[in-house]
C-alpha cells in the first residue's frame, strides 16, 4: 500500500507549482476573481456538504432555491430552461437523446461525438448514420461539419422513408473548431428533426461579442455544456439547456432523474450557481482581458519557424465556421518533436501542465480565470523551444538524441502528423452497437485484426472519441493509426497488451 493516499497526493501536487493549462477552468487560482480570497477564506467543502434538508430544495423536484438558481442561469444564457448537471455533460447527453427517441429509432450523429453519445445509441438500440467532419490538411485534426453534407443525409433518409429523430453533433470540438450551427439548425428543422449540440467545450461562448456565439443563440434545440471545462466551476459540473419548444421539458427531467445521482452534491450545485453569478458580474470583463492577452500571444508566436500555433486563419475552410482562440494548439513541424516530446519539455523545463498531447501537437486550454502573465510566459517558452530546434537542426553531430534526429526523420514524422487524425476517415458498420456488444468476443493482436468486427470501443484518451466502435469492420488505416499512437506512448483505452476485442466469427 502506498504511504500517501489520493488526498495527500493532491495536496502534494498543489505545492509543486506546475501551472495548469488544462481543465478545470477555474485553474485552482486565488486570482479567480478579485474578491475570491474573501469569499473562500477558511473555506472547507465538508462544512457545506449537506443533503436535501429544509430550505435547500431538491434537484429532482426543484421548487425553491435550486429552481431559482437554474432559472437565473437560464436567464443569463438566454435559454428556455437550464438544468444543473452534477454527473457531467455525459449524463446530459444521455438524458437528451433518451428524451427525443424511442427504442430502435433512427438518428444521425457526428462520428467525432463523445462516447456518451454512443452509450445512448447502445442503450436505446438506435439505428445510426454518421456525419464526418472535414479534416484540416497539414494539421491532422478535424474541421467542422458542412451543412450540405448533413442535408444530403437527411434527404436520403426522407427518400428511404426513414424518420430522423435527432441530429447530434459536437461544436466546438476539443480543439476549438466551431461549425456553422445556424445553417445546420435551419436544415435540421426543415426536415422536422431535433438538433442536439454537444457544446461541452464551449460553455464560455456567447458571453463576449468577440467570441464565437453559443449554439444556444443559433437555433439548436438542446445544448449541453461542461461548466468545469472552461468556466469557474468545479469538476463534474455541467449545464443542459433547452432552447426551443420542440422538446418536452418533462421528458428531459424524467431522464435526468435516471442518469443523475439521487444524492446530488450541494457543493457542486453551489459551485455552478456561484459560477453563473460571477459571470454575470465579471465574466465579460475577464474575457476581454483574456482576449487581449491571447491576441498578444498569437502575435508573439506567429513567426516561429518550427512551431506552428494556428488561430483564426483556420476559419473559412474545411467546414470551420469559427475558431475558439482560447484553445491553444501547438504543432511542431520540424526537429523530430512529436506531441509527447513537446508535452514533456513544457512540463519539465517550463513547469506547464498541458491538457493533452497527441501524435503531432499539444493542446493548452486557457480560460478567463488564467493568470495572463502565464499565457505570455508560454509564448516565451515556445520562442525558446523554437530557437532550440533551429540550433539542433543546424548541428552536424551524429549523436543527436531521438528528439533531434536528422531532417529525413523529421520529414517522416511531419508526414505522419499530416495524415494523422483522431478518428478514421470512414467506417463500415456490419451491425448495431447494441448487437455487437452482446456477441461472443475474443482478444486478438491489433496487427491481426484487419477485417474483423470490433466487439468494443478503442479510443485515444482524452477526449474519449472512439477510433473504433463496436460493430465496425477494423481497417488497415485504423490499425496503422493505433500502432503509431501506441508506439508514441499515447493513452489508448480499449487495447490491452497490443490486443483488442473482436467478435468471434
Amino acid at each position: 500500500m502506498s504511504d500517501k493516499g489520493l488526498f495527500d497526493k493532491l495536496i502534494e501536487y498543489k505545492e509543486k507549482g506546475k501551472y495548469p493549462l488544462h481543465m478545470p477552468g477555474h485553474k485552482r487560482e486565488e486570482r479567480l476573481f478579485e474578491h475570491k480570497r474573501e469569499f473562500l477564506k477558511d473555506f472547507d467543502p465538508y462544512e457545506i456538504d449537506i443533503t436535501e434538508i429544509d430550505g435547500f430544495d431538491n434537484l429532482h423536484h426543484p421548487k425553491g432555491i435550486i429552481k431559482a438558481a437554474m432559472d437565473n442561469a437560464a436567464d443569463f444564457f438566454g435559454t428556455e430552461k437550464t438544468w444543473f448537471l452534477v454527473n457531467g455533460s455525459s449524463c446530459g447527453l444521455l438524458a437528451a437523446i433518451h428524451a427525443v427517441t424511442d427504442i430502435g429509432d433512427y438518428i444521425v450523429i457526428g462520428r467525432n461525438c463523445h462516447k456518451a453519445v454512443y452509450n445512448a445509441v447502445e442503450l436505446r438500440n438506435l439505428s445510426v448514420d454518421y456525419i464526418y467532419p472535414q479534416i484540416i490538411s497539414g494539421y491532422g485534426i478535424h474541421g467542422g461539419y458542412k451543412p450540405g453534407d448533413i442535408e444530403e443525409i437527411l434527404i436520403r433518409a426522407k427518400m428511404q422513408g426513414k424518420k430522423v429523430k435527432t441530429v447530434v453533433i459536437t461544436s466546438p470540438t476539443y480543439e476549438g473548431i466551431v461549425s456553422d450551427i445556424q445553417s445546420i439548425a435551419s436544415i435540421v428543422h426543415k426536415y422536422e428533426s431535433i438538433l442536439i449540440v454537444d457544446e461541452a467545450h464551449g460553455a464560455h461562448l456567447g458571453i463576449h461579442e468577440k467570441m464565437p456565439k453559443s449554439a444556444c443563440q443559433l437555433g439548436a434545440d438542446i445544448v449541453i455544456e461542461s461548466a468545469h471545462k472552461t468556466l469557474p466551476a468545479m469538476t463534474q459540473t455541467a449545464f443542459l439547456h433547452l432552447c426551443s419548444d420542440r422538446v418536452a421539458s418533462l421528458k428531459i427531467q424524467q431522464y435526468l432523474a435516471v442518469y443523475q445521482t439521487s444524492s446530488p452534491s450541494y457543493v457542486l450545485m453551489g459551485s455552478m450557481d456561484k459560477c453563473v453569478r460571477e459571470l454575470q458580474e465579471n465574466g465579460k470583463e475577464r474575457l476581454e482581458q483574456l482576449l487581449i492577452t491571447l491576441e498578444n500571444f498569437y502575435q508573439k508566436t506567429g513567426n516561429l519557424k518550427h512551431i506552428k500555433v494556428p488561430g483564426k486563419e483556420l476559419a473559412g475552410k474545411n467546414g470551420v465556421f469559427d475558431f475558439d482562440v482560447s484553445k491553444v494548439l501547438i504543432f511542431s513541424n520540424s526537429g523530430g518533436l512529436n506531441g509527447k516530446d513537446l508535452e514533456k519539455i513544457l512540463r519539465e523545463k517550463y513547469a506547464f501542465e498541458i491538457e493533452m498531447a497527441s501524435a503531432g501537437y499539444v493542446l493548452a486550454m486557457t480560460s478567463l480565470c488564467d493568470d495572463m502573465k502565464q499565457i505570455l510566459r508560454l509564448a516565451d517558452a515556445l520562442e525558446e523551444i523554437d530557437a532550440d530546434i533551429e540550433q539542433c537542426l543546424c548541428k552536424k553531430s551524429k549523436d543527436r538524441d531521438r528528439r533531434n534526429q536528422d531532417i529525413k526523420d523529421s520529414d517522416k514524422n511531419k508526414k505522419f502528423k499530416k495524415e494523422f487524425a483522431n478518428l478514421p476517415a470512414d467506417s463500415l458498420a456490419e451491425m448495431s452497437i447494441y448487437e455487437a456488444m452482446r456477441k461472443k468476443a475474443e482478444m486478438v493482436e491489433i496487427e491481426k485484426a484487419e477485417g474483423r468486427i470490433s466487439a468494443g470501443y478503442v479510443y485515444v484518451y482524452p477526449p474519449e472519441i472512439p477510433l473504433i466502435v463496436p460493430g465496425e469492420v477494423i481497417t488497415g488505416n485504423v490499425i496503422d493509426s493505433l500502432v503509431c499512437c501506441y508506439k508514441m506512448g499515447l493513452n489508448i483505452k480499449g487495447m490491452e497488451n497490443e490486443s483488442i476485442r473482436v467478435i468471434i466469427s
